[in-house]
């Protein structure tokens, strides 16, 4: 398998970056649009815990274009991170929202969006405002009972997951318009309560549309699933080890809160993969922002 060097920095205002973190008894990691992988004949089924986990990301200011990140027959991808401005964006004509998502498709392939947004010109064009977004996307090889949903924000609590369900959901996209996430305490969530799982995403707007999507899934029988908080003052940035012990593990976030408005690849919340197949994942949070996440083992 080729991969490229990973790059360390942004040194060029658009381009996609995919960080593909293959775990076969070691770390894969490559920055080209193109890259695949071959996991169902590697990885295989497991019919207890968790057999390994792929890490994606792509952060872009003007370029919609999605990366196709695998196959949804083997494995099931959520949010595992979002930096940059996502607030500025609209839905209206031609226009784009600033994008921070991973989506299934009818193809049965997931994409990762990462990107700024646009309105409409006056002669019907589109315009980029240039506002950088990054996403990361953690993909569990599971997918038992599956499920998505997109919500938009109105401040009411929605099921997305009902009695009869006893898995893990995640947040799997943010998407925002003007003003979407400009205030500290605008924020999206997932949640169970009594016998149920919700979602929720309050703004502190006027016209807010911010879309949120959702994945619930199924683990195999002797997972352990954890849950934890992270949090950062403005002006600061922190690092916290959220995972221990043996045993091959991955995170996804369950609840993203704070303002998006700077044009910073890292002013966010992004979930860090370790260097090997069973190291242990971190969470760094910046500027006035704070994050719920869950972890499988």
């Amino acid at each position: 398998m080729n991969t490229t060097p990973v790059m360390t920095a942004w040194m060029l205002r658009c381009f996609t970056c995919v960080n593909s973190a293959l775990l076969v008894g070691g770390l894969s990691l490559g920055c080209v649009a193109d890259l695949e992988f071959d996991t169902e004949e590697e990885l295989g089924e497991s019919a207890e815990k968790l057999t390994g986990w792929t890490y994606h990301s792509k952060g872009t200011t003007t370029d919609p274009t999605p990366v196709d990140i695998g196959s949804m027959n083997n494995r099931t991808c959520v949010l595992s991170g979002v930096a940059g401005n996502l607030s500025q964006g609209s839905w209206d004509g031609v226009g784009e929202p600033a994008r921070a998502s991973v989506r299934d498709t009818s193809e049965q392939r997931y994409i990762l969006r990462g990107h700024g947004g646009a309105h409409e010109g006056s002669a019907g064009e589109r315009i980029w405002h240039n506002n950088p977004v990054l996403a990361t996307a953690t993909c569990f090889f599971t997918t038992e009972d599956r499920d998505y949903n997109y919500w938009s924000s109105d401040g009411a609590w929605d099921i997305i997951a009902g009695t009869d369900f006893s898995g893990q959901c995640f947040l799997a996209g943010l998407h925002g318009i003007d003003g979407a996430w400009s205030n500290p305490d605008d924020h999206a969530r997932v949640f169970p309560s009594g016998d149920h799982w919700f979602v929720e995403s309050e703004h502190h707007t006027s016209t807010p549309n911010a879309i949120v999507d959702t994945v619930c899934v199924e683990f195999p029988f002797g997972t352990e699933i954890t849950t934890g908080s992270a949090s950062a003052l403005p002006g600061q940035t922190k690092t916290k080890v959220i995972t221990s012990g043996a045993g091959i593990k991955g995170c996804g976030l369950t609840h993203v809160t704070g303002a998006f408005t700077n044009d910073s690849w890292t002013d966010g919340v992004i979930i860090n993969p370790p260097s090997t197949i069973n190291g242990d994942w971190t969470i760094t949070v910046s500027n006035g922002k704070a994050a719920m996440y869950a972890c499988a083992k």
